[in-house]
C-alpha cells in the first residue's frame, strides 16, 4: 500500500513540476513510466501475498 501512495504522489508531482516549468516533457514521461511501473510492482506483490495466504489457508 505504501508504495501505491508513493506511486500517486510521484504522479502528482511530475504534474505539478510540469505546470510550472520545472521539467520538460522527456523527464515528466520518464517519470510518469517510473511511477506506473511502481504502481505495477506494488499491485502484483499485494496479488502475491494474497495468493500466498490462500495457499496457506487451504492446507
Amino acid at each position: 500500500m505504501v508504495l501505491k501512495i508513493i506511486a500517486f504522489l510521484l504522479m502528482i508531482g511530475t504534474m505539478g513540476a510540469l505546470e510550472i516549468d520545472h521539467i520538460d516533457w522527456s523527464q515528466a514521461i520518464m517519470q510518469l513510466l517510473l511511477a506506473g511501473a511502481i504502481f505495477v510492482i506494488a499491485e502484483q506483490a499485494e496479488r502475491i501475498n494474497g495468493l500466498k495466504q490462500k495457499l496457506e489457508w487451504e492446507k
